[in-house]
């Protein structure tokens, strides 16, 4: 049989609507995958992630570096502080062990400071004054002069300071405060005036650094240097020359039976407030050593 030819058929193949050859046109597509909507999305949301994770981590890093620094900086001020507390205590106990040797006869005494970092040495000396200027007796007192040390311990800018019984806290800046006064005994019955005059017990200054030392005070002599029963000293003064005048002026101005001023930039002078019945002025020579 002769098969009819059908209309819209060429060959064997119908023809069909939107087809070229055998195959059906399809949509385009980009590589080997599918576009899918939503892959974009997770991409960003991916690098999001990861800046936002960088963000957190730089930002750790930042903070963990500032309060490295910050804090060690804080602990370090912290030591420093504390270092100085611990030090002014026992330049109070040192206070107390001088007096023992000055006041109840004791040979010697000592007291152990702990110093790190810092350093203790015996500064240049002071000079103190001890005058009647309306004195012309020259058999009694017109100027008796003494030059105690003081030791000083260092802590890089604070200063604590022992001197002629007193203790001074000393700031970088100049100011400082009155830990311990000096403590004459002033009443118009009786005056003494203890002049507690230290000096090395070695030639030369001595300076000690980093380590814990020994402040050893031993009793070297005691010197009247007047002892006064018939009341002619009329115009007593205490004079002292110091690099630390302000808190001399500060300490020897609060007593009530002391007038006080400054006479220069390290000089101060203070004037007794009564004829003192019996006057005594008393030199405790101590000779200081610093051991390791």
């Amino acid at each position: 049989m002769i098969d009819r030819e059908r209309p819209g058929r060429s060959g064997t193949d119908r023809e069909r609507p939107g087809r070229s050859g055998t195959d059906r046109e399809r949509p385009r597509r980009s590589g080997t995958g599918r576009d899918r909507p939503g892959r974009t999305v997770e991409l960003d949301r991916a690098v999001s992630d990861l800046v936002g994770f960088v963000l957190v981590f730089s930002l750790v890093i930042s903070v963990v570096a500032i309060i490295s620094v910050g804090g060690l900086n804080a602990l370090q001020t912290a030591r420093d502080a504390e270092q100085v507390n611990n030090a002014e205590r026992a330049f109070e106990v040192l206070s107390d062990n001088v007096d023992d040797v000055v006041r109840r006869d004791a040979p010697s005494r000592a007291t152990e400071i702990s110093l790190s970092e810092n350093s203790i040495r015996l500064g240049d000396p002071i000079q103190v004054e001890v005058r009647d200027p309306n004195q012309s007796d020259p058999t009694f007192l017109e100027n008796r002069t003494f030059q105690p040390h003081p030791i000083i311990y260092d802590a890089g800018g604070t200063e604590l300071v022992y001197v002629m019984g007193a203790v001074f806290r000393v700031e970088p800046g100049g100011e400082g405060v009155v830990l311990e006064s000096w403590s004459p005994v002033l009443e118009p019955e009786r005056t003494h005036i203890p002049v507690v005059d230290t000096a090395s017990a070695t030639d030369g200054e001595p300076s000690i650094q980093g380590s814990t030392v020994l402040v050893r005070a031993i009793a070297n002599s005691r010197r009247v240097a007047v002892g006064d029963e018939s009341g002619q000293f009329d115009d007593v003064w205490i004079n002292v020359t110091s690099p630390r005048r302000d808190l001399w002026l500060r300490m020897l101005d609060s007593h009530p039976e002391l007038s006080c001023s400054t006479a220069g930039p390290q000089r101060v002078e203070c004037q007794l407030g009564y004829v003192p019945q019996r006057l005594y002025v008393v030199d405790y020579r101590l000779a200081i050593a610093l051991e390791s």
